[in-house]
């Protein structure tokens, strides 16, 4: 096994990955904001699969995250959450459990808790 000693090789090496990042990608970066206080989850295509709305509840500020539907009734409660970021990774995550291969066979469960 060869050993290359030169400086300069490192050098690039840290060049090359540095100029390569792009970053965390967090499920918020999916949420189109409007009207005020909601935000639209949207899929690579565009397509919304969750809604999320700021609200208070018993005088705590907090988020709630459902499915999206273009009927308000349609749609399934997904949690509440303190965080608009916590709401968001929520959302995101029942939309990938949509395509998995327990997708078909039981919906995933709504959770309620605001310590999220």
């Amino acid at each position: 096994m060869v050993i290359n000693a030169d400086p300069k090789d490192g050098l690039d090496a840290a060049e090359r990955a540095r100029s390569g990042y792009r970053g965390e990608w967090h499920p918020l970066l999916a949420a189109d904001e409007g009207p005020v206080g909601t935000w639209t989850m949207r899929a690579p295509d565009g397509g919304p699969y969750g809604v999320i709305r700021a609200l208070e509840l018993g005088g705590e500020r907090g988020y709630r995250a459902v499915t999206w539907a273009a009927e308000s009734r349609d749609r399934q409660l997904i949690g509440y959450y303190r965080s608009l970021r916590a709401a968001a990774m929520a959302a995101h995550r029942r939309y990938l459990a949509g395509h998995g291969p327990r997708a078909l066979a039981r919906p995933p469960s709504a959770t309620r808790s605001l310590d999220r």
